[in-house]
C-alpha cells in the first residue's frame, strides 16, 4: 500500500484514505468507481470497498478527504457515510453466496432482494463490486496451491475489503476457488 495517503486525515474521515483495492489495484475491477465529471477535466470517484472519495483530472487521480471532495464538487452532496451499511453489505454477501446453507456457492441475488427489498437498488451495485473484487485476486498473487492457499486468500480479502464481517470474508473465501482458475500465467 502506498504510504502517502495513510497520513491524510480530517475529522469526518476517521480512517486513513484508501485501501489496497483503490490504491494498489486502481482501476482494476473499476475501483475507485466513477461518480461524475463536472467538466472535461474534473472527475469524482469513490471506492466501493473503503468508501474513500477520489478526485482526478486527465493527468492524475488522488484520494481526497470528505472536506476536499465537498469543496471541489459542492453540487454532489458528498457524505462521509457509506452508501450501504457495512453490516447489511456483509449479510448480503453471505446470502448471495449461500455460505452456510448450500454445498457450493450459488451467486444468486434473489435472497438478497428478498431480505432487503427497500434497500436493494442501492445495495446491488455495491454487492456486485465486492463480488467482482473478490474474484480479481488471481492465483499467482496467493500461490502456491497448498494447505495455506485459502488462508492467504482470506487475508488478502481482509486487506482489500476492511468493511466486511468475518462471515462475509469467509463466504467470499469459500467462493474464490470456484470462480478463479487455479493456474498461474507464469
Amino acid at each position: 500500500m502506498r504510504s502517502f495517503s495513510a497520513r491524510i486525515h480530517d475529522p469526518e474521515q476517521p480512517k486513513p484514505l484508501g485501501c489496497p483495492a483503490c490504491l494498489d489495484l486502481a482501476m482494476r475491477e473499476g475501483q475507485p468507481a466513477f461518480i461524475v465529471a463536472t467538466s472535461p477535466d474534473d472527475f469524482l470517484y469513490r471506492c466501493d470497498f473503503c468508501q474513500t472519495w477520489w478526485t482526478a483530472n486527465s493527468r492524475f487521480r488522488n484520494p481526497a478527504t470528505v472536506v476536499d471532495a465537498r469543496a471541489r464538487f459542492p453540487e454532489q452532496r458528498i457524505a462521509s457515510a457509506p452508501v450501504v451499511d457495512d453490516a447489511q453489505l456483509s449479510e448480503a454477501i453471505v446470502l448471495f453466496t449461500g455460505w452456510g446453507v448450500t454445498p457450493e456457492p450459488i451467486d444468486d441475488v434473489a435472497p438478497v432482494a428478498a431480505r432487503f427489498p427497500k434497500d436493494f437498488p442501492a445495495l446491488e451495485p455495491v454487492l456486485a463490486a465486492f463480488v467482482r473484487g473478490s474474484a480479481s485476486i488471481v492465483f499467482h498473487e496467493v500461490a502456491p496451491s497448498d494447505d495455506g492457499l485459502l488462508g492467504r486468500v482470506r487475508a488478502r480479502l481482509g486487506l482489500i475489503m476492511p468493511r466486511l464481517s468475518d462471515d462475509a470474508l469467509d463466504a467470499l473465501t469459500w467462493r474464490w476457488p470456484f470462480v478463479v482458475p487455479q493456474t498461474s500465467p507464469f
